[in-house]
């Protein structure tokens, strides 16, 4: 059996037992099923192991599966998940330089929207401005979609905004912890940053060809885990909770909840998300220091209008900005 083979084989293994965990099934049932030898359904339960999925036998040679790896694999991302749209075609890979990159490139070339980049790591993960998104393994999750929605690319700055709403709303299924979202793109637990949202757009003036929604989120990582000055700044759902959770059921749970968020947007706009947009709000009644390109204004944010735009009481009266880096005052 050859490579490719083996995987097809393995998958069709997996889809099978995967439904039943602690469920025994005889090697000559599961031969007869999948209309292979013996030896070869062996061997796609040996290439699972050696994935990460924990099996156990019986004295009479039958095997279950215990536990599923918390990997970003198709299979797992893709286990129970029903949308419709949001994960149709799913790339996971074990590293790469970043998943924004590669996802620009599967949607130049056509590719259906909805289609999601994962990766266990990356080594040139990319946040807003240039920086870089530390993406240690096997403790985060770093992931982009491919969405083709019909708007002007004007109203596209939304998409950042209702990301961060249904990132907020994902943790807090979990529990009624400190969440928060920092306008444009950041989510905090207890004042710290947890997830980073990066939106790329392709497009013409009046017209959008395709959006690239770029997501990190700092899962299971320990106080330790952040080098240097993130020690201080960076959070995990791991600290806020204080228990690990499974990074692929969280995915899940935001992929659900985004699919349903982002039909809403297209078809009402940001407007149906203002309220929950100031409930969420980290800046909404401080003072703050924005920097917009070489502009520095200091004021008092009273709103986040329905285009996204941050509202800032100034000595000068009202001033609206599309973007910017805002910092406490």
């Amino acid at each position: 059996m050859n490579t490719l083979d083996l995987d097809n084989l393995s998958d069709q293994v997996l889809d099978r037992i995967r439904r039943r965990p602690g469920h025994f099934y005889e090697i000559k049932y599961l031969a007869r099923t999948f209309k292979a030898a013996e030896k070869d359904i062996l061997k796609a339960l040996d290439q699972l192991k050696k994935i990460g999925y924990t099996f156990k036998t019986d004295k009479s040679g039958r095997w279950a599966m215990i536990a599923p790896p918390d990997l970003l694999l198709p299979a797992e991302i893709l286990f129970g998940l029903k949308t419709k749209i949001m994960a149709k075609n799913v790339f996971a890979f074990k590293m790469v330089q970043s998943t924004n990159t590669v996802a620009h490139q599967l949607a130049v070339n056509g590719i259906a929207e909805g289609t999601l980049v994962a990766a266990e790591y990356q080594f040139g993960g990319r946040g807003r401005r240039g920086r870089v998104w530390q993406s240690p393994e096997k403790v985060g999750i770093y992931m982009s979609l491919i969405l083709r929605p019909s708007i002007h690319p004007g109203r596209a700055p939304g998409i950042s905004l209702i990301t961060a709403v249904v990132l907020a709303e994902t943790i807090l299924e979990y529990e009624d912890i400190d969440v928060k979202i920092k306008w444009p793109n950041d989510v905090l637990i207890a004042g710290k940053k947890t997830a980073g949202i990066l939106t790329e757009l392709s497009g013409e003036p009046d017209h959008t060809d395709f959006i690239i929604v770029g997501v990190g989120v700092n899962v299971n990582q320990r106080p330790g885990d952040f080098p240097g000055e993130l020690a201080g700044k960076a959070t995990s759902i791991r600290i806020g909770l204080k228990e690990n959770i499974s990074r692929t059921e969280f995915l899940r749970r935001f992929l659900s909840r985004f699919e349903e968020a982002y039909l809403v947007f297209k078809k009402k706009g940001l407007k149906a998300f203002h309220k929950k947009i100031l409930q969420y709000s980290y800046l909404l009644d401080k003072e703050i220091q924005l920097k917009s390109g070489r502009k520095r204004v200091i004021g008092i944010v009273k709103d986040i209008d329905e285009e996204g735009r941050l509202v800032l009481e100034t000595k000068d009266g009202l001033q609206k900005f599309y973007a910017g880096e805002a910092t406490l005052h």
